[in-house]
């Protein structure tokens, strides 16, 4: 941690504060060129998985970063992203589409561990947002982890698209 001295002067007075700064690495921003999220800043969803336990906590975990972002569809909006189940002998395990679709691939995520579905719907979420793949230990990692919390590199491709993509 690094601490500096800094002074302000006011009106001929002068006041003394200790400003402290941690020195960090620069976070990656990866976006896409698309997002599913509306005009109104808000990415309203409907329709059924059988994760849907899986997704309600992606959903969570992205609302305590911002909150009231992704909701649940209502008869008061449009809905902007419809998610089902697919089954398909491939190497993906969800995908989701410009086109307002998250699908989630039965062929593996009924194997998976509870984190790695978990994983795996935040990583489809993060798409609907707007955010590219990115680095290992991020949930917008290419490949399926166990990873379920947000990691510098998500939250600051998150905070980029929230403030100059939507």
């Amino acid at each position: 941690m690094i601490k500096k001295k800094v002074s302000i002067i006011v009106a001929g007075m002068i006041f003394s504060t200790s400003v402290f700064s941690a020195q960090m690495q620069a976070a990656t921003v990866k976006n896409l060129t698309w997002w599913l999220v509306d005009s109104g800043k808000h990415l309203d969803w409907d329709g059924s998985s059988a994760y849907i336990s899986e997704f309600k906590t992606a959903v969570n975990t992205w609302n305590n970063y911002k909150t009231g972002v992704i909701r649940p569809d209502s008869a008061f909006v449009i809905e902007d992203v419809k998610i089902s189940d697919y089954s398909e002998v491939s190497s993906t395990a969800g995908v989701t589409s410009s086109n307002g679709t998250i699908k989630f691939n039965t062929y593996h995520m009924g194997a998976y561990s509870s984190d790695k579905k978990k994983n795996v719907c935040m990583h489809e979420l993060g798409h609907a947002l707007g955010l590219a793949h990115n680095a290992s230990g991020d949930v917008m990692y290419a490949y399926v982890s166990t990873v379920t919390s947000l990691s510098a590199n998500d939250k600051a491709s998150y905070d980029y698209a929230y403030n100059n993509l939507y």
